[in-house]
């Protein structure tokens, strides 16, 4: 230990000894009539307000009481512990009392701290409280931080009661705010309602103002129908009443009035995410978008952008993904030139996005370095499938299946493969995890190619954790797209060839083969327009939204110049047909994975206008 460091804690053990022992103590601080017997000198060095006191010729220089009106008990022996022992001993319970203590004694580390203990410790059943104490102390940055978790937690925390204890003018700025991430208007309503029965009497002058910051027409009319039934509060207000029963009879019109202003959560949507790029990027007068990915909502036919993985260094390039159950999108590939430098060797990185100012990639883990490998995820696991691997000098494809847990920090092994993979396809459904397709070594037949592509099925089932091959497809075949639809897997396209391959020619395949798990068969799908496969990487370029499969871009044919269509397509599995819903769109020329995720578009960066206008 430092010399200095070591002579500063001895003399602070002495000193903290002499405290509890009332030796040479000059001072007594008394909270709510509580005695504290200390040291001016120790008050001195670590609060500016005391230092004034004791030094500028107050009255209290003399006194041998000094009589704290602002701080309790408890607050004020947290304090001192801390002047005499270096210990802040903070919990939920003292925090805000420490913090208000810390404040008028001007200790800005106390403070500081206090707000840190705060913001680590903020959950929906106190950001109401640390918002609000924060805006009376002027604590801008941890108010500022309180409202944005109150905002984007306001659906959980309107079912803790500390919401029903703020006064009126604070709930109505809350709930007249387009930033509540709420799905349904239905919790803003039922909010108010709420909060006016938890102490009508005086609460019910407050109804109506309350009630004209709800957006009464988003909400349905069998709520509104009920909740007039079951509060008087509405009914003995004529006007509440008049607005509960104008927004019943809007609601038998068609429509809803274009100025009405969606909330947060209102708006989040499931975009399809064409991640990845070919580092060139897209050309606008207002800059290069080269780290930026593509974003579609097909429900709305709007395009926006989302940061690359490419983007702040996190990955260099980008070889599979999935999005978690809890919608956490997952993304896996190599580091860039620049990291690979610093580093002693090459590993899988695993990134995952984060939401927050137009969304950024963190670091999740790193995996034993393969290549053309598939990622995989059942509830809060990933899966990392298969691959070739280089072991003594020789590139030898796996059967290795590593499982990491979300909750954990390790990879673990899981059952491998019944054969050894490589550019193979992964799909979840119902809980199972799916593989398919891609290369497997060449045994029974060693002057052939070294590898032959597979038509085989694999289930894993996690509960039995075991796999189990099902019903084989019509084509062996790599570089397809994998999506589940409405209970069904959904194979489009790639390079391969009919049945077994036994060293046969490949093509590029139009076809469209649907696994049915229940029956374990296959059936055969609607044609793809043209031949396609998925573009760099093996990783799939459709996904699923609202039960319609989208294709994103693809390659048109296998031959020497492919030709890249920016094209989506889209197929309604009751439809049966294939139609063209985007043409020419604003994505890279080469992306990696498409993933679908819902996201909030306020959370994304609008296309530049000069090639929306072409």
């Amino acid at each position: 230990m430092d010399c200095r460091v070591k002579h500063s804690l001895a003399l602070l053990g002495h000193i903290n000894k002499m405290k509890e022992m009332h030796e040479l103590t000059d001072v007594v601080l008394v909270a709510e009539g509580v005695s504290f017997p200390c040291h001016r000198l120790v008050l001195s060095a670590f609060s500016p307000y005391f230092k004034v006191m004791f030094t500028c010729g107050l009255q209290e220089c003399s006194k041998r009481e000094v009589i704290l009106q602002d701080a309790t008990p408890d607050s004020l022996s947290v304090i001192l512990s801390y002047m005499y022992s270096s210990e802040l001993l903070l919990s939920n319970a003292n925090v805000q009392s420490v913090s208000t203590a810390a404040f008028l004694l001007q200790m800005d580390d106390v403070f500081k701290n206090c707000q840190k203990y705060m913001v680590d410790h903020m959950d929906a059943s106190n950001c109401v409280g640390v918002y609000h104490y924060a805006k009376l102390l002027g604590a801008e940055d941890l108010a500022e931080r309180a409202k944005k978790y109150l905002y984007q937690h306001f659906a959980e925390v309107c079912l803790h009661e500390e919401i029903l204890e703020v006064d009126s003018h604070q709930l109505l700025a809350l709930i007249s705010s387009d930033d509540l991430n709420v799905s349904r208007e239905e919790s803003v309503l039922d909010v108010v309602l709420r909060w006016v029965n938890y102490d009508r009497n005086p609460r019910a002058e407050h109804a109506l103002e309350l009630l004209k910051q709800v957006r009464l027409v988003l909400v349905s009319p069998d709520f509104l129908r009920e909740a007039l039934k079951r509060n008087t509060a509405l009914l003995c207000n004529s006007q509440c009443y008049s607005m509960i029963t104008e927004a019943l009879e809007f609601a038998q019109k068609a429509g809803l009035p274009r100025s009405l202003h969606l909330r947060y959560g209102m708006e989040t949507t499931d975009l399809l995410l064409c991640i990845g790029n070919n580092g060139l990027g897209i050309k606008s007068r207002h800059g290069s978008y080269a780290d930026f990915s593509f974003c579609y909502a097909p429900t709305t036919k709007r395009t926006y952008f989302m940061n690359s993985p490419r983007y702040g260094e996190a990955l260099g390039s980008v070889c599979a993904g999935v999005v978690m159950e809890n919608n956490d999108v997952v993304v896996a590939g190599e580091a860039g030139a620049l990291r690979l430098s610093r580093q002693k060797s090459r590993n899988v990185e695993i990134c995952r996005y984060h939401i927050k100012s137009r969304g950024c990639w963190e670091k999740l883990c790193s995996a034993e370095y393969r290549e053309m490998y598939a990622l995989g995820t059942l509830e809060t696991n990933l899966y990392l499938l298969g691959g070739q691997m280089k072991l003594k000098n020789q590139y030898v494809v796996t059967n290795c299946v590593q499982k990491f847990s979300m909750e954990g920090t390790q990879w673990r092994s899981s059952p491998p493969l019944p054969i050894p993979l490589a550019c193979h396809a992964a799909v979840t459904l119902k809980n199972k995890l799916y593989v398919l397709g891609g290369w497997t070594p060449q045994t029974d037949r060693p002057d052939d190619e070294p590898d032959r592509l597979s038509h085989r099925l694999f289930e894993f089932d996690p509960v039995k954790d075991k796999w189990t091959e099902r019903a084989s497809m019509t084509y062996s075949k790599y570089r397809c797209s994998t999506a589940a639809v409405n209970g069904e897997i959904y194979v489009l396209g790639g390079i391969g060839c009919l049945g077994a391959d036994h060293g046969q020619a490949r093509r590029c395949l139009d076809n469209v083969e649907i696994y049915n798990p229940d029956g374990d068969f296959w059936r055969e799908g609607p044609p793809l327009p043209s031949p396609l496969l998925s573009l760099r990487t093996n990783a799939t370029n459709a996904g699923v939204v609202e039960g319609k499969l989208y294709v994103c871009g693809a390659y048109n044919g296998a031959d020497r110049h492919e030709v890249i269509t920016k094209d989506i397509l889209e197929l309604d599995p009751w439809d049966n047909q294939w139609n063209v819903v985007a043409h020419g769109v604003l994505m890279h020329d080469s992306y990696d994975v498409c993933l679908v995720a819902k996201l909030n578009p306020r959370d994304l960066i609008p296309p530049p206008t000069d090639l929306l206008e072409q």
